[in-house]
């Protein structure tokens, strides 16, 4: 039901629409910029061109990556660039290698493709002066809930190309994504829980590695958002990266878990109070531990593999989330000594658009809590109406709006439409709040960067 960032700019990577979201070590385009400077007409990597292009074309993309390019000024390897491709035939050619979506795909794991989409593309496009690329860093804790979560976006503007080698801006460009990783590494789990220390910090820290980084030639500029390491132990936490794969903990839910559950889906479930619904799952998780994890994680996952109707489905994915949410949140409330409010979030599928080999994207992840005026007479029904309208009005508004409309509306636009609905879902006895703090709406246009 939930899904993190990280994850979700992965996927973005994969399809084109971020320019530096993997965040690993030894990536080929890392490699690369540490004058390795392997030609593409090497025999290895001349196999994967000819998977695209002709032999024809082929001999025209290798004669662009010249003799030691990376100590060429940036300019030098521009005016040499554009000498060559100022054809009929090559301006055919550079087009057709640009809407090659699968080479776009290599960029971060081949270094042929990162020489095309690194070097070749971003140096000699029409704006070549200013590219923004975006990136997200997390924590060296092995277990995802344990981490924290950096997301950044960063500009560099060239402003001297003449006196700027290539391989100094891909120094540069690799370096931000190593900076940002680095604030993130060695940090404590209380640092990282507290958001106002880790903001300090990071102000900081990237005051000082700019003045070290940005130079008279090269001015960069750098955003950030940063999402704490949470507090909450919510059943789909139950999560770990593994270098970049993301796996399971817990195995599949078995046949046995899903009937012994489901015998809370009485008849008149639904007319139930919370609070009797509530302790017949605590007593059902008490006695099914194990089984609560695997279903848990099957939820977390969208995973399952158990043959459920559509109404045993929903049980399990909303009236038996928002149940165990309320159960953890009031264990914690009696710690605490205060109300904490349970609460739901997801992030949306991304909102796509490409036109000559780059992408426009959209992307949206939000939370809301709510409260419960009084379990012992809210029934089960009258709060998985509210909270799943609300859920539907925002699947509504995302699916419904096109991309081209996203592009132009702010993150406070957002704020303000999710505000909306939950105005419109609240009712006197479960009332639903927005936070703009938990609502993160990002855009980017790599359309504007094309000739």
């Amino acid at each position: 039901m939930k899904k993190n960032l990280l994850l979700v700019l992965s996927a973005l990577l994969i399809i084109g629409a971020l320019a530096g979201c993997a965040e690993q070590t030894n990536t080929p385009e890392q490699h690369m910029v540490s004058n390795t400077n392997v030609p593409i007409g090497t025999p290895e990597k001349k196999d994967i061109l000819d998977d695209f292009f002709s032999k024809e074309d082929y001999q025209k993309l290798l004669a662009l990556q010249f003799d030691d390019y990376q100590h060429m000024a940036i300019s030098e390897f521009q005016n040499k660039v554009w000498a060559m491709t100022d054809t009929a035939e090559y301006m055919e050619l550079m087009e057709k290698l640009f809407k090659n979506e699968t080479l776009y795909q290599m960029k971060d794991s081949d270094e042929t493709a990162a020489f095309l989409f690194y070097v070749l593309e971003p140096l000699t496009a029409e704006k070549w002066q200013t590219r923004t690329y975006s990136g997200a860093a997390t924590g060296d804790f092995p277990a995802w809930e344990d981490n924290a979560t950096l997301e950044y976006t960063y500009t560099l503007t060239i402003l001297a190309a003449d006196k700027v080698m290539i391989h100094d801006y891909n120094d540069m460009r690799v370096g931000v994504k190593d900076m940002m990783q680095d604030i993130l590494r060695n940090r404590t789990k209380e640092e990282l829980l507290n958001e106002t220390f880790m903001l300090t910090e990071l102000e900081t820290y990237v005051e000082e590695m700019l003045s070290y980084m940005q130079t008279p030639e090269v001015s960069i500029a750098i955003e950030y958002v940063y999402f704490p390491l949470s507090t909450e132990n919510d059943n789909n936490s139950s999560k770990y990266f593994d270098g970049n794969v993301e796996r399971r903990i817990f195995p599949n839910g078995t046949e046995e878990d899903y009937r012994s559950l489901l015998a809370l889906k009485t008849a008149d479930y639904r007319n139930m109070s919370l609070a009797d619904f509530n302790s017949a799952l605590v007593e059902w998780t008490n006695d099914n531990p194990e089984g609560m994890e695997r279903i848990s994680e099957d939820t977390g996952w969208n995973d399952f593999q158990v043959t459920l109707t559509d109404e045993e489905l929903s049980f399990v994915k909303l009236t038996v989330f928002l149940s165990g949410m309320e159960n953890g949140k009031a264990i914690q409330s009696s710690y605490a000594g205060e109300p904490i409010s349970p609460y739901y979030e997801e992030e949306l599928s991304q909102k796509i658009a490409g036109k000559n080999g780059m992408a426009a994207w959209c992307g949206l992840y939000y939370q809301f809590s709510y409260s419960i005026l009084d379990i012992e007479t809210v029934t089960v029904g009258e709060r998985d109406c509210q909270i799943e309208g609300m859920i539907n009005a925002i699947h509504a508004f995302w699916n419904n709006t096109d991309i081209e409309k996203l592009l132009k509306m702010s993150e406070s636009d957002i704020v303000q439409e999710l505000e909306n609905m939950a105005e419109t879902y609240s009712t006197d006895y479960v009332t639903i709040t927005t936070d703009k703090e938990r609502i993160h709406f990002e855009c980017m246009d790599e359309r504007e960067y094309m000739n």
